[in-house]
């Protein structure tokens, strides 16, 4: 799609997120602005820099019973996967 494209919007902006590999196009690394950050050491820190980023009122917004349950396991799948 993006290869279609002749002049995009000026306010066009692509987020890409990868984890490191030597498949990712070398141009569109080259040419991007990079942002890294380092996960916390540990289970428990990383769940709680997760949680750290979601108020209470976030978590109320949404009324469904599995809603909690599916922010933990999230928090934990990131947490977990950064160890």
């Amino acid at each position: 799609i993006l290869e279609k494209i002749d002049k995009p919007h000026k306010d066009f902006r692509l987020w890409l997120t990868t984890e490191p590999t030597n498949k990712f196009p070398l141009g569109i690394l080259q040419r991007s602005l990079k942002v890294v950050t380092e996960p916390p050491n540990g289970l428990k820190l990383n769940m709680r820099s997760s949680y750290s980023k979601i108020t209470e009122e976030t978590l109320e917004e949404c009324p469904h019973d599995a809603f909690r349950p599916l922010v933990y396991a999230l928090a934990f799948f990131h947490a977990h996967k950064g160890l």
